[in-house]
């Protein structure tokens, strides 16, 4: 009896490490459990509202075709993600196109087409066709990311859509593939002294907003940055200039937005500026986190989640819902299991040994992390209301199905890691 049960341990910890060879569990069971919180939330907050509970059916239904996108994208070779790149960009640019002749318009934003029962947001397509058509101009032979030609190849492939995007009024995607734009350039070798050079003017600029006291602040640790690299003066005088005029450029800026963006903004700077209009949504989601204390006040049982206090707290504002349902120590669990899910896919691009798939899993990151940086800032007040949902978790199918399909890429690349290609 003893030899049978050591036998079947033996037997059973070859099979769990041919799986955990081949499947990086930690990844796929993090974004599982990601996706039923969001399922869960998105069940509470449209609960006591009968004409939005079929948003709950919908996002299960999404989910359930991201697992056969995912389970197809997972089985690819290697060579389809490259070879895919170029095409699967093209489209997504026509899409972006056709949204800003027949796109629906929400929140002030015209970035939906409809397509039979569901919405289609092409701007979320887009982001995963940005990072494969990058990762395939930077592991092509002979590319340099600090030349001009080089530069400006991959400035151009990231403006076109973002731009596009901007026509669409939907800054906060925008704002995305900046992020995807700086993170594929770092980790494909731009020096540390180039990327200060295109942020700091946005740092600037954003604190310029906050007063004359921080942006002093701003321009003096601008400085204090350019004495470390020791640059030329003539140079260094340039780009202090340049912060300078990102400064000024905010006035201009703010021509460009519409109004309830510029609401926001001013909501932002003053909680109390327009509490029960535009800077409703904000205090409540502050008021609806704060108030579920530890542990929470339950499933489906928060005041502010089921007495509708909160408009599209099913969407950009769902963090609100797990925060006053499941407390301080569900909103950290959640917090816990995008960490895996970052280090996860960190992992992956240190490990494998292909250019192309590190660079893909780098700019994946940058989605995920400027996704929940901006969407649970703006939850608690930390930052102005911009509008993008929570990667796995937020309703909307278009998003949900491409965060599903850049975790199978990943879970792809995992299974493939020691292979070159």
């Amino acid at each position: 009896m003893f030899k049978i049960w050591q036998q079947i341990k033996i037997n059973s910890t070859r099979i769990e490490g041919n799986i955990s060879s081949k499947l990086d569990l930690y990844l796929l069971v993090s974004s599982i459990l990601i996706i039923i919180i969001g399922l869960l939330s998105i069940y509470s907050s449209t609960y006591n509202i009968h004409y939005l509970h079929v948003n709950f059916y919908k996002q299960l239904v999404f989910a359930i075709i991201g697992i056969f996108i995912g389970l197809i994208v997972y089985n690819l070779p290697l060579k389809v993600f490259n070879l895919s790149a170029t095409p699967f960009y093209i489209i997504s640019i026509l899409l972006l196109i056709v949204v800003l002749f027949v796109g629906k318009k929400v929140s002030g934003n015209q970035n939906w087409i409809n397509v039979g029962f569901f919405s289609l947001q092409p701007s979320e397509i887009s982001k995963f066709a940005v990072i494969l058509l990058l990762s395939s101009i930077y592991s092509r032979k002979n590319f340099d990311v600090n030349s001009i030609k080089g530069f400006l190849i991959i400035s151009l492939v990231v403006l076109l859509p973002a731009g596009l995007i901007v026509l669409q009024r939907d800054i906060g995607t925008a704002i995305v593939f900046f992020s995807i734009f700086i993170f594929g350039l770092f980790w494909n070798g731009l020096t540390g002294f180039s990327v200060f050079v295109l942020v700091s003017p946005i740092i600037v600029g954003f604190f310029s907003l906050l007063g004359i006291i921080p942006l002093i602040i701003s321009l003096v640790l601008v400085v204090l940055v350019l004495f470390y690299f020791k640059r030329e003066l003539f140079l260094s005088l340039g780009i202090f200039g340049l912060n300078l005029s990102a400064a000024i450029m905010v006035e201009i800026f703010f021509k460009f937005l519409s109004p309830h963006q510029i609401n926001r903004i001013k909501n932002f700077l003053d909680p109390n500026y327009d509490p029960l209009g535009s800077g409703y949504n904000a205090l409540q989601a502050k008021i609806a986190v704060g108030s579920g204390g530890l542990f929470g006040k339950g499933f489906l049982a928060g005041s502010q989640t089921q007495l509708k206090f909160i408009p599209e707290q099913w969407t950009d504002f769902i963090f609100c819902v797990v925060g006053e349902e499941f407390g301080f120590i569900g909103s950290i669990m959640v917090l816990v299991l995008y960490f895996i899910i970052i280090s996860r896919l960190l992992y992956i691009a240190k490990t494998t040994d292909s250019v192309f798939r590190s660079s893909v899993m780098i700019m994946v990151i940058s989605v995920f992390l400027t996704h929940i940086f901006i969407n649970i800032g703006m939850t608690i007040g930390l930052i102005p209301v911009i509008g993008i949902p929570l990667p796995l978790m937020s309703y909307g199918g278009s998003a949900l199905v491409t965060n599903m399909m850049m975790i199978a890429t990943a879970l792809n690349f995992y299974r493939h890691r020691t292979s070159y290609a």
